[in-house]
């Protein structure tokens, strides 16, 4: 497995938004209420860029449907179309800074 840095841990505050390109996938690194979350950048609904979500404190709102969606289930709190949730992905943290693992291939 290979670290790869994401963000130095002193850049980040709440409200930080940052998308990412890692193995082919879209991400989005993100924190609200002092927690760091790595998602697809996509939201569930119609598959739309979360780059310009909304941080609202306890969740996400998709800038295209305004759908909210939890930060700690992943579920949409305001809509009952969207059954699937946002896909949270594991951070690690290494010295200073937060990445991922990937594996070596």
């Amino acid at each position: 497995m290979a670290y790869v840095e994401l963000a130095k841990l002193h850049e980040i505050a709440d409200g930080f938004m940052r998308p990412v390109r890692l193995a082919g996938k879209d991400l989005l690194l993100l924190q609200e209420l002092g927690r760091l979350y790595l998602i697809a950048n996509e939201c569930p609904h119609r598959q739309a860029p979360l780059t310009r979500a909304t941080l609202t404190g306890i969740g996400l709102r998709c800038p295209s449907h305004g759908i909210e969606f939890s930060l700690q289930t992943g579920r949409a709190l305001n809509s009952t179309d969207c059954a699937a949730g946002l896909t949270f992905y594991p951070l690690v943290y290494e010295g200073a800074t937060v990445g991922v693992e990937l594996n070596d291939q």
